[in-house]
């Protein structure tokens, strides 16, 4: 385990769900009305009240923005999230890979309609 895996939590094992936004294919109004602190903060609050891991940060870059979430169970930590994604309209048509393990490890990917 890394010092900052040590420090926060983070198992090279963990399982993730990682969240990918689509930076540029919405309505205007979508990227004028929500910001990503806002869908941040809303998973940040579910995952912790519901101790399903945690919201680890996001990388921005110019056509996409990855959210990553870690936790001990992806599909329960998607299950617990996956309501709020598809609520919030930054979120739609974002591509979702849930992943049973590290890097390489089993998982599973769907759009957000």
């Amino acid at each position: 385990m890394s010092i900052l895996g040590s420090l926060f939590g983070k198992k090279k094992d963990e399982q993730a769900v990682l969240v990918y936004l689509d930076g540029t294919g919405l309505p205007d109004e979508v990227y004028r009305d929500c910001d990503l602190m806002t869908i941040e903060d809303k998973l940040t609050e579910i995952i912790e009240r519901r101790k399903l891991g945690v919201f680890d940060g996001n990388e921005v870059g110019p056509k996409e923005t990855t959210l990553f979430m870690y936790g001990p169970d992806a599909e329960r930590l998607f299950s617990g999230i996956e309501q709020t994604l598809r609520d919030y309209p930054l979120c739609k048509g974002a591509r979702v890979v849930i992943r049973q393990g590290k890097p390489g490890a089993a998982q599973r990917e769907l759009k957000l309609a």
